[in-house]
């Protein structure tokens, strides 16, 4: 039995999730289900969008302080590990894409989460910069909103299919990614040199 009122209205919009759209979804439908009022529920959240953006940060953060954020894919999988563990509530939540929609507020965490721990050290973007005059900031924040937004279209895709990798093979594909960027820029490198030894 849950032991507070949030936690409460948390299961039942779980529950709700597994038989309707989250647009189809009433304060009521979710106060009935667990019989608490709906002043009770006006209490705590605006609406069913803030309480779904409650669950998933009261959940993210209890996940981001035990997991390695020293290691940048060991925070991926574990966030992964997360979603695949509730893949069935934020599949149903990320379909929804109107006014509030959840997935813009699991951007912006990602945007935080890519910008914090993700990005390449910065000396590497400062030196990607610097070769093509951009200015510092502008190369690191292109490189979050760039990653962010990767990340962002397949967990869309991975939770829009029924997550049907494990988390794990899912995390290997994205860590792989990285690895062809680099074997890609490597390649770009050394014909750059090779044009510049012949002229």
């Amino acid at each position: 039995m849950p032991n507070t009122t949030k936690q409460a209205l948390e299961e039942s919009l779980k529950h709700m999730l597994l038989k309707k759209p989250l647009d189809k979804i009433t304060i009521r439908d979710i106060t009935e289900d667990c019989g608490i009022s709906r002043m009770a529920f006006y209490y705590h959240f605006q609406d069913k969008y803030a309480l779904a953006e409650w669950v998933f940060d009261t959940e993210i953060i209890a996940l981001l302080q035990k997991a390695d954020t020293a290691d940048r894919w060991a925070l991926i999988d574990a966030i992964c590990r997360y979603l695949y563990q509730s893949r069935a509530f934020y599949a149903h939540l990320m379909q929804y894409d109107g006014q509030n929609a959840f997935r813009r507020h699991f951007q912006e965490f990602l945007f935080r989460a890519v910008e914090k721990y993700l990005l390449p050290a910065p000396g590497e973007i400062d030196a990607v910069a610097a070769c093509n005059g951009i200015p510092a900031q502008t190369a690191r924040d292109f490189y979050a909103h760039f990653l962010a937004d990767a990340v962002l279209v397949a967990v869309f895709h991975w939770l829009g299919e029924g997550a049907k990798l494990p988390p794990e093979q899912f995390v290997a594909l994205l860590h792989s990614t990285e690895r062809l960027i680099h074997i890609q820029s490597n390649q770009l490198e050394q014909e750059k040199a090779g044009r510049a030894a012949e002229s």
